[in-house]
């Protein structure tokens, strides 16, 4: 076999196997891209159903509220109808008042009081009110304006519940506007179909395909599967893929069509790049052998004919080449090699992949394990941290109850209660504020603030403290202004000195710093403490946090104190930053927030009368709260008329005609937003203030009980100060709202 044969045939048995890996690459990458883009393709249908539900969920809630006026109990349409206008969009949306044999009693797309068409959704009516649950249709012809609609239907809870239906009416066009208003490729066709199979809205040729049917092989796929993939032609007469779902709420159909030219061209483009790639690699080794082979050929040639002139006696002189035959082969080796490192390099490259991907999911591992152990470290530590004050006041009271007690343990007793009261009140409190932390829904009262009157102030009561009375705290401040909550304000530093005497000796020293920098009021606390790690550092504000506590105390607190510093300082439009040289090297932590012009401090507050006598309504079902508080406002002078629900309330509060109604939203017959929404229909008894004290505590707990009528608001466990204070507060406000009777 010649040596030019033998080089070919080991050259492609080197080259066969990239082959075969690149054809199976080639193969990987087209089915990866094509797959790639079908994932797309499902999240923007995923995407657009979202946005239908969103549009929904926000009209029946709209409607949930409009159907419990109380305009529909006193059958005031005229105000009902300026109230349901508020839901319209116009002109695509409008609001309807239906009365249970389906007849429209009002319509907000004509004036009050236009004629009315006929009975045309008894149907609809009938069963909304007998499930008294919403109803979504379909596409169907307007009865007045005779154009394609879909209507949402609610039961209105006013008015008994069983007489009115409220509905909101939606033309295409609003589908088109909302559903379709995601940016999506030109070629791509988005559509939403009801339940029959007619399109709602469609992105290409709207105005011929809008309430005709759609191709019925994707109305039965979405009929069989609440979502899905198919490869369908549409209407337009191009081959696509059809992703498609269903939106809960509604029952309809949201789909997308991408042509499969669009899905399959990255992929196509993949696989000519490996292709022509895999043809230059080829053309490229075939070069290598005709050269190197020629200049094997020719060396043995030269070889041969030298031998040949040795045999006959002749002396020829000897051609160098100028490389030895080993050194050809390694060089056809090297040509070789160069596809081979090829090879090689693409398999580091994905074991490289694969080890980032392993690495990234032992990251996220941990991340979970860590989270998992600061949640039940959290639990634990609440736990615990509800347990001393609970059963200090168990003690106490079983104190209270043994019989011969004299008076100094009583009030000893009492002061334990009261102490451990306010300190389950600050638990519940943090807790509370990291919740609407966390939510985003901290809201601040500001008003200009001397920075350093804050500081004195709350070093001032920390040093009243059994903790902090024994510790020094040492402060550099001048006056600094700052426009702020001084409610917040308090908290942020309370919860700094509160850190830096939990994390140092009971005698440890602490520098509080306040000056004013380049327009920043600069705040300092530093303690002479625990200190931290780089690793703690880096998460201190973090919530559940905390560093390990002193080894001569107990580990104590949530750790969302500092977490809570944080985002009232960000509130405030600043930043804070901890810092430690290492531990047992002590802690600083220093935030800053824009300051002010020095204001002018405010004249003291004119003394005031004491405030007349007062009669008081309390609804409360739990008899010991009740008991309790009653007896406190009796002892400040008020008459207090209690009642146990929400029917008693309603018969005591017309019959004594209080001057202000203190009541639990958690009663057993009725809650109290429904009793203060009785009592605000009730003309006899309309002006009353009603104030809520309640254990519902969040920012929509308020919002919920100001619709219903309440003045205020107040969250147990709350100070007897704070309910007296609100209670003078609300009748004064009501008193200056109260028009003048001339004799």
């Amino acid at each position: 076999m010649r040596m030019r044969t033998q080089l070919l045939i080991v050259t492609a048995v080197s080259i066969l196997p990239v082959v075969l890996a690149a054809g199976i690459a080639i193969h990987q990458i087209r089915e990866g891209e094509k797959q790639t883009a079908l994932r797309g393709l499902r999240e923007t249908v995923r995407a657009t159903a979202l946005i239908v539900d969103r549009e929904v969920q926000g009209s029946l809630s709209g409607l949930k509220v409009l159907g419990a006026s109380q305009h529909l109990d006193t059958r005031d349409f005229k105000a009902f109808y300026e109230q349901a206008k508020v839901l319209n969009q116009p002109p695509d949306v409008w609001t309807l008042l239906l009365d249970s044999q389906g007849a429209q009693v009002l319509n907000t797309s004509l004036p009050f009081g236009a004629p009315l068409p006929a009975a045309a959704a008894q149907d609809r009516v009938t069963q909304v009110i007998a499930t008294q649950k919403p109803l979504v249709t379909g596409v169907f012809k307007g009865p007045l304006s005779g154009d394609n609609l879909t209507t949402m239907y609610a039961p209105a809870q006013a008015a008994g519940g069983k007489t009115f239906v409220v509905a909101q009416a939606f033309s295409l066009e609003h589908w088109r506007k909302t559903a379709l208003q995601a940016p999506l490729p030109d070629e791509w066709i988005a559509a939403v179909i009801d339940k029959s199979g007619k399109f709602i809205s469609r992105s290409h040729q709207a105005g011929q395909r809008v309430g005709a049917q759609a191709r019925p092989e994707l109305v039965a796929a979405a009929a069989a599967s609440g979502e899905g993939l198919i490869k369908l032609t549409t209407l337009e007469g191009i081959d696509s893929y059809q992703a498609f779902t269903h939106s809960p709420l509604t029952g309809w159909t949201i789909a997308i069509a991408a042509p499969v030219d669009v899905i399959e061209e990255a992929a196509r483009d993949a696989v000519r790049i490996a292709l022509v790639g895999m043809l230059l690699a080829i053309t490229a080794a075939l070069v290598a052998v005709v050269f190197f082979g020629r200049r094997f050929i020719n060396s043995f040639e030269n070889t041969r004919a030298f031998a040949t002139a040795l045999g006959e006696g002749r002396q020829l002189p000897v051609v160098k080449s100028g490389i030895n035959e080993v050194n050809e082969l390694n060089q056809a080796l090297a040509a070789t090699g160069v596809v081979l490192d090829s090879e090689r390099e693409s398999r580091r490259v994905a074991e490289d992949q694969t080890l980032r991907l392993l690495a990234d999911s032992h990251i996220a591992q941990e991340e979970a394990e860590a989270q998992n152990v600061a949640k039940d470290q959290f639990l634990a530590m609440l736990g615990h941290e509800l347990r001393n004050p609970l059963a200090a006041i168990s003690g106490a009271t079983t104190l209270l109850e043994m019989p011969g007690i004299d008076s100094a343990r009583k009030q000893r007793c009492v002061a334990i209660i009261s102490r451990q009261n306010l300190h389950l009140s600050h638990i519940v409190g943090d807790l509370l504020d990291v919740s609407r932390m966390l939510a985003g829904k901290i809201e601040l009262v500001t008003a200009p603030l001397d920075l350093t009157d804050c500081v004195r102030n709350c070093i001032e009561a920390f040093r009243s403290t059994e903790a902090g009375g024994k510790a020094r705290i040492a402060i550099q401040a001048q006056p600094v202004w700052i426009d702020g909550d001084a409610v917040r304000v308090e908290q942020m530093l309370n919860n700094l000195l509160g850190n830096a005497l939990k994390f140092s000796a009971p005698d440890g020293e602490i520098q509080v710093r306040v000056e004013e920098r380049s327009g920043r009021a600069m705040v300092s606390v530093e303690d002479q403490g625990n200190g931290m790690t780089p690793e703690l550092m880096a998460r201190v504000f973090d919530p559940f946090v905390q560093g390990p506590a002193p080894s001569d105390r107990l580990q104590s607190g949530l750790g969302i104190g500092l977490a809570l510093v944080r985002q009232l300082v960000r509130l405030h439009h600043g930043e804070i930053a901890a810092h430690s040289d290492g531990p047992g090297l002590g802690s600083t932590f220093t935030f800053w927030i824009p300051s002010i012009a020095a204001q002018q401090a405010p004249s003291p507050p004119s003394q005031q009368a004491a405030p007349p006598h007062r009669k008081i309504v309390y609804v409360e079902d739990n008899d010991d709260a009740r008991e309790v508080m009653s007896q406190m406002l009796a002892d400040f002078g008020f008459e207090v008329i209690e009642a146990a629900d929400g029917k008693t309330a309603l018969v005591v509060v017309e019959q004594t005609q209080p001057d202000a109604v203190l009541m639990d939203i958690g009663l057993p017959d009725m809650n109290g937003y429904e009793v203060a929404r009785r009592l605000k229909g009730n003309p006899a008894v309309r002006s009353i203030p009603l104030i809520a004290l309640t254990g519902y505590g969040q920012l929509q707990d308020k919002d919920v009980a100001t619709r219903a009528g309440f003045a205020a608001h107040l969250a147990k466990p709350v100070d007897l100060d704070d309910v007296l204070r609100t209670i003078e507060q609300v009748l004064a406000l009501d008193a200056e709202q109260a028009p003048t009777v001339h004799g």
